[in-house]
């Protein structure tokens, strides 16, 4: 079954009401906090290393905890949401991020502040989960452009990050105060989400298509495990490159190899904006699959051809065709499974926190061993094996 379609030329507002549409902004406002809170502290290491004695190794053990916090909120939030609902949750995975990031902006002892980062990344793990749930329920006639939209939302927190925190610190402002600023925002936003999620999007959900499916059953279906390997691979690749990529094109200027990177992610925001407009005309499924094998073409052709000041525009081709891959891969999942959006988001980003831990750890032992441009390769490699998954899984059943 895949996501029934709007009129052409139909916009979401002409077919959802207003109190949705609020619902939605205030998701995709929530969103933009957890996209800014993943780059928050890699763009202060460089000033809290130094304020609690700690070493790259020292950061490195709290990535790895909070990555692996994640994961396990991924896992935990999605049955949270299924027996509890994302009324209640949601606000709740906000204020425990709010918790952990004034914790982090108050405390002057390391224990305290690892800690309440790995409070923190359980939180936002809940919340995207939850969020990404939430608007496969409010938009079921729009599901493609809804979520690129959403991560559109997430990537310019995530972009924005870096940048709004060097000008801060830079003019002054401590950067524990951009740590409890941040809270409080997060707070507000908990307070937003509790004044505009519906009671049970999921039962609405399920109502709406009336049970078509595979709702009811307790067992992951075989399609879904086929998109979960999907979204691993691409998950993988993604963050290969992006990881890496600066370190990559060594050989370029600082700042053209800094642009080559702000390509990659400008071109993945840019191709979720085109999605956002054109996605709903088009089978998700078969659309994630030819990007998928399209960005690894391109990244092997950006791999093979030599490191020249054309690299970052071809990378900012590779962020283009990636961009849309992995909401269109949740809208196919969610078109399948009415009424189970929760282990739908639970089990991708589950998926992707996997392959976001796995490769670019393994690029760096691959970069001393058979060379960076071999792992680079790797990683389009990984992009076309999503493709492949991603085509596979219209043909697995239940």
């Amino acid at each position: 079954m895949t996501a029934s379609l709007p009129a052409p030329g139909m916009s979401v507002a002409d077919r959802e009401p207003d109190h949705t549409l609020r619902a939605g902004l205030v998701a995709g406002a929530a969103y933009a906090l957890v996209g800014w809170r993943g780059l928050l502290v890699p763009s202060l290491i460089l000033l809290v290393e130094p304020a609690f004695g700690q070493t790259d190794a020292g950061m490195g053990v709290y990535f790895l905890a909070t990555a692996l916090a994640y994961a396990t909120g991924s896992l935990v939030g999605g049955r949270l949401i299924r027996v509890l609902g994302a009324r209640l949750i949601l606000p709740s995975a906000a204020l425990l991020m709010a918790a952990g990031l004034l914790a982090q902006g108050f405390t002057g002892t390391w224990p305290v502040f690892a800690l309440a980062g790995i409070v923190v990344s359980a939180g936002a793990s809940t919340a995207d989960v939850g969020i990404n749930a939430l608007v496969l329920d409010l938009f079921p006639h729009a599901r493609g452009r809804a979520l690129n939209l959403l991560h559109v939302a997430y990537g310019v927190g995530a972009l924005c990050a870096p940048l709004l925190v060097a000008f801060l610190v830079g003019s002054g402002v401590p950067w524990s105060l951009v740590l409890t600023g941040t809270g409080v925002a997060v707070l507000i936003a908990a307070a937003a989400l509790a004044a505009t999620v519906p009671a049970d999007p999921v039962k609405i959900q399920a109502a709406r298509d009336h049970g078509d499916g595979v709702t009811g059953t307790r067992r992951l279906p075989r399609f879904l495990l086929v998109l979960a390997v999907a979204v691993g691979c691409y998950v993988a690749a993604e963050a290969g490159v992006s990881d890496w990529l600066v370190r990559y094109l060594h050989t370029l200027p600082f700042t053209l190899a800094s642009t080559a990177l702000t390509l990659f992610w400008g071109g993945i925001a840019a191709g979720r904006l085109v999605f956002a407009r054109i996605g709903n005309r088009l089978e998700p499924q078969v659309t994630a699959s030819v990007l998928a094998m399209a960005g690894a073409v391109l990244l092997a052709v950006a791999v093979l051809v030599p490191v020249s000041s054309v690299s970052p525009i071809l990378f900012g081709a590779v962020g283009l065709a990636f961009g849309p891959i992995f909401p269109l891969i949740v809208a196919a999942a969610g078109g399948r499974m009415p009424g189970r959006s929760a282990t739908v988001t639970g089990t991708l980003i589950f998926a992707a926190v996997v392959g976001a831990v796995i490769y670019p750890p393994a690029v760096g032992f691959m970069s001393v061993t058979v060379g960076l441009q071999v792992a680079m390769a790797g990683a389009a490699i990984l992009a076309f094996a999503c493709g492949i998954a991603a085509w596979a899984a219209r043909r697995v059943g239940v």
